[in-house]
């Protein structure tokens, strides 16, 4: 019983996250990153606990998951593609490149190669990288590449110096009437948006990269010296609390701007945070979450790392909006799958 009440007090302290910033007290946001391995759990106890000679215990359980519900629609799809008796259509997909293939020339770059067969009219591009350097992918390069698909181009670089151009990147086939940096504290990411003006109507466009927890594979490998596993644990830990700190403040950033917005928005991009988050909560408020109203019963993984999948990728659209497709393709060439989902009004 013991075991159960802590699933269920951790279950509960996930779901807190979503409401209690990460400046104020990290603990919830820590718990939120693992809701499904602890609704999960607590499933399990509550069918344990029904099967065994004490049914009233799995009360606890089932009502604890009860009030998860909220989370719960976040977290895995529910929706019906929408769009019938409408006449406009846009299909944008965001995509975390990886510093576009690792540099890859042109011809072998499997990230801009991803671009090219994607189908999207516009195409919103975070860690978006080129090089100064001519063994490897170049500005000019890169942007000849698309240019017959795609003849619009909007680049907003955070690094941009003698050797790289490093940060946002649209590509798209409708040309920009308006393009503004929304200025928040960070070191390599940021937000953006411009109006796209499509058949007549004008949209709002943010494309985003938010706070990594910037955690490497090595920072995470088991040690014999209980001594030195501690400190490693704990540097990932203090990663782990910047990145939440960052992110509340820049997830605040973003949302008043998509609220001081005269159109429509369709908010894309890298939020480095899953849907059990204080950073999905905030960004997304007022907003469709486009996955999750195109399919059913999916978890919409867009990054896997550690033998783990999440959901950080995201496109967020104001309710004048209707999603009639929504697909995270499944391809190589970056750390993150594009997401995809076609609008219609």
């Amino acid at each position: 019983m013991t075991i159960n009440l802590l699933v269920v007090s951790a279950l509960l302290l996930a779901d807190a996250c979503v409401y209690i910033s990460p400046e104020r007290f990290v603990l919830p946001a820590l718990f939120g990153l693992g809701f499904e391995a602890l609704l999960w759990a607590c499933l399990l106890m509550g069918i344990s606990w029904w099967f065994s000679s004490r049914k009233s215990w799995c009360l606890v359980s089932f009502i604890a998951i009860a009030l998860s519900a909220g989370n719960i629609l976040h977290t895995f799809s529910h929706g019906r593609p929408d769009g019938a008796d409408t006449t406009k259509q846009l299909t944008v997909m965001t995509y975390n490149t990886h510093q576009c293939g690792q540099l890859a020339k042109a011809s072998k770059n499997a990230v801009l190669k991803n671009i090219r067969e994607s189908g999207a009219d516009i195409v919103c591009l975070q860690e978006y990288e080129v090089s100064k350097n001519q063994r490897y992918l170049t500005f000019d390069e890169a942007k000849q590449f698309l240019k017959d698909i795609y003849p619009y181009t909007y680049y907003d670089f955070r690094v941009h110096n003698t050797r790289r151009q490093f940060g946002l990147a649209v590509y798209r086939k409708y040309q920009l009437i308006h393009k503004t940096s929304i200025h928040y504290e960070s070191r390599g990411n940021q937000s953006n948006y411009c109006d796209v003006v499509v058949v007549g109507d004008t949209l709002r466009l943010f494309t985003n990269h938010l706070e990594s927890n910037s955690i490497q594979e090595s920072e995470l490998e088991l040690q014999d010296d209980s001594e030195q596993m501690k400190r490693k644990t704990l540097a990932v830990l203090k990663k782990m609390m910047a990145a939440y700190d960052y992110r509340a403040d820049q997830s605040r950033a973003v949302h008043e701007a998509i609220e001081a917005s005269p159109y429509p928005v369709i908010v894309a991009g890298d939020m480095n945070d899953v849907p059990v988050s204080y950073t999905y909560r905030t960004i997304s408020k007022g907003l469709q979450d486009s996955f999750l109203k195109a399919s059913i019963c999916k978890r919409g993984w867009t990054f896997y790392k550690f033998f783990l999948g999440v959901r950080i990728d995201y496109i967020f659209v104001s309710d004048d909006l209707k999603v009639a497709d929504a697909e995270v393709i499944k391809c190589e060439g970056s750390d993150h799958f594009p997401y995809k989902t076609t609008l219609r009004w």
